[in-house]
């Protein structure tokens, strides 16, 4: 037979200090288990001392559906008074929708738009979808037609930020410059946009492809091996590269000598002249003498002209310590560095202006090559940098200095070969 419970007798005075430590206490089920006492009765005693009535307990179901049944009313209330909101917003939308298509009949849709627009602004309760399909207009539709009156406003910054750089530039600027100098400026821009953008804004660079032979090589003076097609240049002052171009001007042509850093790309020496003779070339080269005050051994390259295979201008190669050196016959590809150079003083400069005269070309030409194409144009050769740039750069780098001179590749012939490859050795 199974031991019968014994129920225990609490008194009054410890039933009112179980309740006073029950006010102070953070953990009730604690308390219980230490008074050896149910969790419930702790609040039984509470009732009881504070004379309030004790409630009916969840054991009987009657509190759970009391609450049920209050949490359902409260819901059914908050239904009907949105329902109602509701209600009176649908008949003011359509009170206005009614007196917008008496007013103007044959701009309903444009109509409509605007008032879903207003009402979206006042309101704030319909949404756009719920209002586009009330009045039968489609959502998209509505969206597409602020789009086309309304630009996207960081659509207007990009094209900002672009002619900005475009104008800056007198548009010499193509696609990819321009969006490589957005990139410089933190400008986050695919390059497929910049173009669309140029197309439509007809800022698209200028380009002329127009050639006219200005070297003669018809000539009986020495003609010197092509070093550059064997140099690995690591340095500034290793290879320099000089070419001449005409310029037409509206009752004459002159003619321009460049020289080239074919390391940065940088134009160290120039000159213009109204005659195509060996002192253009002569002043071009001595000017880059002037400015650069090269270490001997620097390799001159240029093409088989007369000017450059002169006695005139071999003198000063090799009264500087420097060595000449000569593109194949006809094959511009040899100087392609210099060539692209003029190219884009042509394209960039020369085809945009109608120069007067003689000094006003040499003011332009002298504005374009020190302080644009040096400082300022990117250069997609060298990593979108300016030809300054790159030099400040290779200078400053890490172990720059270890390497003075380039590296020359010398290939023997086949029955000699040993290894099959060539053979390196510093021209200086």
């Amino acid at each position: 037979m199974a031991k019968m419970k014994k129920w225990r007798r609490h008194t009054i005075e410890f039933k009112r200090q179980a309740v006073e430590r029950m006010k102070t206490c953070e953990n009730i089920e604690a308390l219980a288990r230490e008074l050896k006492i149910q969790r419930k009765l702790l609040y039984t005693w509470r009732y009881q001392l504070e004379g309030r009535p004790e409630p009916r307990h969840a054991n009987l179901g009657i509190a759970a559906e009391d609450r049920k049944e209050k949490r359902l009313r409260e819901e059914n209330a908050k239904l009907k008074s949105a329902l109602a909101d509701k209600v009176l917003e649908i008949e003011l939308f359509q009170h206005a929708l009614l007196k917008l298509k008496e007013a103007r009949p044959t701009a309903w849709r444009l109509s409509v738009y605007e008032v879903i627009r207003s009402m979206t602004q006042e309101q704030g309760k319909l949404s756009i979808q719920r209002m586009c399909q009330l009045v039968g207009v489609s959502r998209a539709g509505y969206y597409r037609h602020w789009e086309v009156v309304a630009p996207d406003e960081a659509e207007m910054a990009a094209r900002d930020a672009i002619q900005k750089v475009v104008l800056a530039h007198h548009r010499r600027y193509g696609y990819r410059r321009v969006t490589a100098q957005l990139h410089r400026q933190g400008n986050i821009i695919n390059h497929k946009r910049v173009l669309r953008i140029l197309g439509e804004d007809n800022l698209l660079a200028i380009r002329y492809r127009k050639y006219i032979m200005t070297t003669d090589s018809r000539h009986d003076y020495p003609v010197y091996v092509n070093l550059a097609a064997r140099m690995r240049l690591t340095g500034i002052n290793q290879l320099w590269i000089a070419d001449i171009t005409y310029i037409r001007l509206r009752t004459e042509f002159v003619y321009l000598a460049i020289v080239l850093d074919r390391f940065s790309r940088k134009a160290i020496g120039w000159s213009l002249d109204r005659a195509l003779a060996a002192r253009i070339a002569v002043a071009a080269l001595e000017q880059a003498v002037e400015r650069r005050q090269p270490p001997p051994g620097v390799v001159v390259h240029n093409d088989q002209g007369i000017q450059f295979v002169c006695h005139e201008f071999q003198e000063v190669v090799k009264a500087h310590g420097m060595v000449p050196s000569l593109s194949r016959p006809a094959n511009p590809y040899d100087n392609a560095a210099c060539e692209s150079f003029m190219k884009t003083l042509k394209q960039e400069e020369i085809y945009c202006h109608r120069y007067q005269d003689f000094d006003e070309l040499s003011a332009h030409v002298e504005e374009f090559i020190e302080t644009y194409y040096n400082r300022q144009r990117l250069h997609s050769a060298l990593g979108y940098r300016t030809p300054e740039e790159f030099e400040r750069d290779g200078i400053s780098a890490p172990n720059s200095g270890t390497h003075n001179a380039a590296t020359m590749l010398v290939f023997t012939p086949k029955e000699e070969e040993g290894s099959g490859g060539p053979d390196s050795i510093s021209p200086r």
